[in-house]
């Protein structure tokens, strides 16, 4: 999948200058492009023809730069070099559909993946933001590595494997928001078992940011939760520290007959999300009968003593 210039800086952070690179699977170049502007000396192999012609001229005006045209897995197999990282973006997609396991992405990095690690210190491997960690992890036959989650405030755009020689440290997961604070943890540590509360009026509503939720399972150390199973988070006052959206509590209802029926009339133009409810959020304003939209939210959720509630808010404030 191509990247998008805001996700390509996030991959040239993890990068020091001067490194040399190889982008096993180069495409039109905007990792090579951002690796390069790092100071990196960088070969980059495209298997299509016209795609890495076209990659040798966009990136013509950098010295640091080598690109090949070929099969980077032959290449690498027949090449006596030695690189601080390997970068590589599987194709996920051919003409049969959409893939998630590495052995049905081209190339199957699960089979080249030791012929890799003889060339190099470490591996970054970008990843679908739907992949199964654990499951990915066990079908590279790998004991752990690092995992860096990269999103922003609406979705979760990739996943991405740090795979390296030596790990000195426990294995982490780092949740990255484009333009937001990271949130990380390590991989082994046990969940937190956090307090529970149910909100009220005036609290504050906090929802973790899709890259935490892919990363963490929703689990946030050290906050307040509505239920073990419902990742939304309460608080009186708002805090800069917590690695989501956070919304100003306007009321909070009973999801019951009585309040499902004047719903409409309170707020006929919403914004609804369900989080371990019974109902999806389409399904839900189906049954308030409300239109979609506008600047309040309302959150179906379940608490901590096993209700179901309406919690209504303004828009995101952070």
């Amino acid at each position: 999948m191509s990247t998008s210039d805001e996700v390509a800086e996030v991959h040239s952070s993890m990068v020091k200058p001067g490194e040399r690179i190889l982008d096993m699977t180069a495409g039109l170049g905007i990792d090579s492009l951002h690796f390069a502007m790092k100071g990196c000396n960088v070969t980059s192999i495209e298997l299509d023809e016209n795609a890495a012609e076209v990659l040798r001229n966009n990136l013509s005006s950098y010295k640091n730069v080598q690109v090949i045209h070929g099969d980077s897995v032959e290449w690498l197999k027949e090449s006596r070099q030695h690189f601080d990282t390997i970068f590589i973006d599987p194709a996920r997609r051919d003409s049969s559909g959409r893939h998630f396991l590495f052995s049905q992405c081209s190339p199957d990095i699960s089979k080249s993946l030791p012929d890799m690690i003889a060339h190099c210190d470490r591996i970054l491997v970008k990843a679908s933001p739907m992949i199964d960690l654990k499951s990915a992890i066990r079908e590279l036959g790998i004991d752990g590595c690092n995992v860096i989650v990269i999103g922003n405030s609406r979705e979760c755009k990739e996943v991405v494997l740090d795979i390296r020689k030596d790990i000195s440290d426990k294995p982490g997961i780092e949740c990255i928001t484009i333009g937001r604070k990271s949130y990380s943890r390590c991989n082994t540590d046990p969940d937190t078992c956090n307090n529970y509360r149910i909100p009220i009026t005036g609290n504050i509503l906090m929802q973790p940011f899709p890259a935490v939720m892919k990363g963490t399972g929703g689990n946030v150390d050290g906050y307040d939760k509505l239920h073990p199973f419902t990742h939304l988070y309460v608080a009186d006052n708002l805090d800069v520290s917590f690695p989501g959206q956070q919304y100003i509590i306007k009321d909070v209802l009973p999801f019951n007959k009585e309040n499902i029926r004047k719903f409409k009339n309170a707020y006929p133009k919403i914004n609804v999300v369900a989080r371990n409810f019974p109902l999806t959020a389409p399904e839900l304003a189906k049954k308030l009968k409300v239109q979609e939209g506008g600047d309040t939210m309302v959150f179906g959720a379940t608490v901590y003593d096993g209700s179901r509630v309406l919690v209504i808010t303004g828009g995101p404030i952070s």
